[in-house]
């Protein structure tokens, strides 16, 4: 009686351990030396029919098997055929070969025993290659069972590390995963439970084999010779004792191949239940994975909330420095050149000082300053080594003032949603390629200050692509 693999599962679900066949064997326990990835890693390939044809007399039967197993050799058996019986009726193969066409009898009964050794042939090669399947099946699954467990490790790193040592979610593996590890990948011989199963596969070890298609073919051609050469007198032609003795072997060889379809589709159906468990078990844990991902992404966004919010205000703050440094210089320059001081020509706002309008702007500028360093190959971490201190060419400057300027024009007409700009000779900003160079020499300045103003927040720009504008960044500088 077969097990159902929605039954198996059940009992696998339920604890209880997997039934197993009569005559199965089991693995070496967990633990004894066995390396799960060892296996997947000396795979060199899928196994193929062919690899179980190692011999001569392999090759020989696999030629046999490619001739006559085809619609073609089917085509020329019944055409032969049917010129022989119209030959033998009304031609000259009437005298030679008459109805019930005895000697046509013999070699389809001679022709008929070959096929059946050839038969048992390819069952043994297609048993052995489904076998080796099995086993490679096994290592393969025991190799991704293994990546699981170090994944949900690396997982259980993660928890440790954001939770204080508490585990997000409470889960438990697959129960098939460690019952895996002592259920030995289905065999065919693990089948063959009963005296007459191997009885059965005792006959087509022994028959089942290009030897036997030797002997067979051989006895028959020796047969025919030595009653043509007169020697043997016993079955004279057209051989009558040799067709009934080829018709007996192919009734034992039918069945000798039914039995061994039925032990094949046994061992079928238990490959079909453990690769089902093993995709159950890899599905279960995929979606363990996911859940726990899911519990670490709402903690990981927590802390990423904060810790943006935090960089945003010390970058906010830096860029307020630098930005007041600019626009001191611009003063000084003013008095140097016009004679006229302003009233805060001297004066240095702290950020203390600011509106809370005026912080939040800061904060949002420095929100924009990684954007702008992706644009030229760079990016911002927690400062770590000044020996990595990264110095920004004319071109990378230039983009970055322009960006930095569009995205301030930006951010004043959304301010003002719509409505009209309370200076009608300011409404509608110049676009960066006509802005004077005098405008430009802010942006500029407060470009070139980035690194200076990165590192006094505690981080530092590092450049991931090559020193150079992108051919897309410096399209945009023009």
């Amino acid at each position: 009686m077969q097990v159902s693999s929605d039954s198996r599962a059940g009992e696998i679900h339920g604890g209880a351990e997997p039934d197993t066949h009569d005559g199965a064997r089991a693995n070496a326990p967990a633990g004894a030396g066995f390396d799960p990835g060892a296996g997947f890693a000396a795979h060199t390939g899928a196994v193929t029919m062919a690899d179980e044809r190692l011999g001569v007399n392999d090759a020989v039967a696999a030629v046999l098997t490619r001739w006559i197993g085809s619609m073609p050799a089917l085509y020329l058996v019944l055409i032969g055929f049917s010129i022989w019986m119209a030959l033998a009726t009304w031609g000259p193969l009437r005298s030679v070969d008459p109805y019930p066409f005895p000697f046509l009898l013999f070699v389809d009964n001679v022709a008929q025993l070959i096929l059946c050794l050839v038969i048992l042939v390819g069952q043994r090669v297609l048993s052995a290659a489904a076998d080796r399947r099995s086993v490679q099946t096994y290592e393969n699954t025991e190799a991704i069972f293994a990546q699981v467990a170090d994944l949900q490790a690396h997982l259980d790193h993660h928890d440790r590390a954001l939770s204080r040592g508490l585990s997000l979610l409470e889960s438990t593996p697959h129960p098939w995963i460690e019952r895996h590890r002592v259920q030995s990948p289905p065999q065919a011989a693990d089948q063959a439970v009963s005296t007459n199963d191997r009885i059965a596969v005792w006959l087509t070890e022994r028959l089942g084999s290009v030897w036997g298609f030797y002997l067979a073919l051989g006895s028959q051609i020796l047969w025919v010779v030595l009653a043509q050469a007169g020697i043997q007198r016993v079955d004279p032609y057209p051989f009558a004792f040799m067709a009934f003795l080829s018709t007996l072997a192919q009734l034992v060889f039918m069945i000798v191949i039914m039995v061994g379809q039925d032990v094949l589709g046994r061992t079928g159906d238990r490959r079909s239940e453990q690769t089902f468990l093993d995709a159950q078990a890899v599905l279960h844990e995929c979606r363990r994975m996911k859940a726990r991902l899911t519990a670490q992404d709402r903690v990981i966004d927590s802390l990423t909330g904060y810790v943006t919010d935090r960089v945003s205000e010390q970058l906010g703050r830096a860029l307020h420095e630098t930005s007041e440094r600019v626009d001191h210089q611009a003063r000084a320059h003013t008095v140097m050149t016009t004679g006229e001081a302003p009233a805060d020509a001297a004066a240095l706002r702290h950020w203390n000082e600011l509106s809370e309008q005026d912080r939040r702007a800061y904060r949002q500028q420095a929100r924009g300053i990684g954007e702008d360093l992706a644009a030229i190959g760079c990016f911002m971490v927690p400062a770590f080594d000044p020996a990595f201190a990264v110095t920004f060419d004319d071109d990378e400057i230039g983009l970055l003032a322009r960006l930095d300027y569009e995205r301030r024009i930006a951010d004043r007409r959304a301010l003002l949603g719509g409505a009209a700009h309370p200076d009608p000779d300011d409404a509608e900003p110049l676009p960066w390629p006509d802005l004077p160079r005098s405008a430009r020499i802010r942006y500029l300045q407060a470009a070139r200050r980035i690194p200076v103003m990165v590192s006094s927040a505690g981080f530092q720009v590092l450049r991931s692509t090559p020193p150079r504008v992108r051919g897309g960044a410096r399209a945009r500088l023009t």
